[in-house]
């Protein structure tokens, strides 16, 4: 039990940091849906697809590897001193190609030529794959705290430079992404003397070749992923123009809330299941626990959505909130499939994930293809809900079949569905209704909790 109260507590500092980290775009809502309209948010949202995309194809699957070196293997300044060298060998050619081309991947990324953002993404890019390296080391060694620090300074730096570029010096998304520029060096800057002891400019030739055989197989799959959660918006731009892009990326954005739990998780788990390979029961009580505190979570934002607008968004962004409950469940799935997941990397068969990506990219996609043009932001979430479900079962079913491991499946879909059935219940009742049922659910899970633990004893 104390390996899991370890797991939680960094899952809850992280996702404190990642609060601090992502909530940027968040507390600046009121700021951007007044300052900007609908299409211009649209145009911002699919910024930070081509920035997102970008960063994850620029780690070239090399910060599992790192991982895997790093706490697996011991070999501390080998590998961060070896991932620093390879970015820098790879990364510069790559961000001139990106700027030489800007004018047509704007053309491609938003239907018309804006050069400029292409080319302050891809410098954000280039130096968030730099920043990243010193924060790995942190997560590497669980000095999650420092993280959470160094987050905070981070998040203080950028919310004011976009209030300043953006409300004051009037210079709109442009301003957005100097911001989260500057914001991104200053963390360079501020993380390295941290984790100096740990780097030197130098390849070690063997641990490079291990590190891409172990990275490489990796990115596809990572792609995949990304693709899987991004290509909606760029369908939507298609399909319905910036306008409803703008409304699905802000009603996302709400719905991603619970990504920053679920993330928070996904960064104390890797150096956890590394560690404790063979304990599967912490395997179950983990799994068991995270579905119960994500749904108080799910349920909690979801009802007191309607509140969270009111004071949060300006009026034309308002038919967004239709599809945040649907995509907070779509992230339920994700962090499930992201604990399922954890024996293809334990057992080395990460090629295995390869075919489960691709499968939940294709239902994604095909599905987006047909649900999009008919039901517009509405049809886009649901074909993310049905996608992560997919590739929750597909992980859990195929890594049973080489580390089996007796979750309480039963227990935790009626969870899913008991709770789920409650908010949409309850979703057009009165506040003090949902606060009720807000607590009343909190309660339940509580209890339920205490009692098996009571039980076990």
């Amino acid at each position: 039990m104390g390996k899991v109260k370890s797991l939680y507590r960094h899952t809850f500092v992280y996702s404190i940091g990642l609060l601090f980290k992502k909530a940027i775009g968040f507390f600046l809502i009121p700021i951007y849906t007044r300052a900007f309209p609908t299409s211009d948010y649209g145009i911002l949202g699919l910024t930070y697809v081509y920035i997102s995309f970008l960063i994850l194809f620029f780690s070239l699957g090399l910060n599992d590897a790192f991982f895997k070196s790093f706490t697996k293997d011991k070999r501390e300044k080998e590998s961060s001193s070896t991932l620093l060298f390879l970015r820098f060998l790879y990364g510069i050619p790559l961000i001139l190609i990106l700027i030489g081309f800007s004018k047509p991947i704007s053309i491609f990324i938003y239907g018309k030529s804006i050069p400029q953002y292409i080319i302050i993404a891809s410098f954000i890019v280039f130096i968030e794959n730099i920043a990243v390296i010193p924060i790995l080391i942190l997560r590497a060694e669980e000095r999650s705290t420092l993280y959470v620090i160094l987050n905070t300074i981070r998040f203080i730096v950028n919310m004011g430079l976009n209030v300043y570029f953006v409300v004051v010096m009037k210079l709109g998304i442009l301003g957005v992404l100097y911001g989260d520029l500057i914001a991104l060096v200053l963390l360079l800057i501020l993380s390295f003397p941290f984790v100096r002891r740990h780097i030197q400019f130098s390849l070690d030739k063997k641990l490079a070749k291990e590190m891409w055989s172990f990275g490489i197989p990796l990115l596809p799959i990572s792609v995949l992923m990304l693709l899987l959660d991004l290509s909606d918006r760029y369908l939507m731009r298609i399909f319905k123009g910036t306008s409803n892009a703008g409304l699905y990326i802000l009603g996302y954005q709400f719905g991603s809330i619970l990504s920053l739990f679920v993330n928070g998780f996904r960064f104390a788990w890797l150096p956890f299941f590394f560690k404790n390979p063979d304990r599967k029961d912490l395997f179950i009580r983990t799994t068991t626990l995270f579905v119960r505190l994500i749904l108080i979570m799910w349920i909690g934002v979801m009802l007191l959505l309607p509140e969270i607008f009111k004071v949060w968004v300006a009026k034309p962004y308002y038919p967004g909130m239709i599809v945040s409950p649907i995509v907070g469940l779509a992230y339920i799935f994700f962090g499930l499939e992201q604990i399922f997941s954890a024996p293809f990397y334990i057992h080395s068969r990460t090629k295995t994930l390869l075919p489960i990506a691709l499968i939940g990219f294709s239902i994604n996609f095909l599905l987006n293809l047909y649900f999009i043009p008919h039901f517009g932001i509405i049809g886009a979430a649901l074909t993310t809900l049905i996608a992560y479900f997919a590739l929750a079962v597909l992980s859990l079913s195929i890594s049973r079949t080489f580390h089996p491991i007796s979750y309480r499946i039963g227990r935790m879909a009626l969870e899913i569905i008991g709770v789920t059935t409650i908010y949409y219940l309850l979703k057009n009742m009165g506040l003090s209704m949902r606060a009720i049922g807000i607590f009343v659910v909190g309660i339940i899970i509580f209890l339920e909790e205490w009692s098996e633990r009571k039980i076990k004893r």
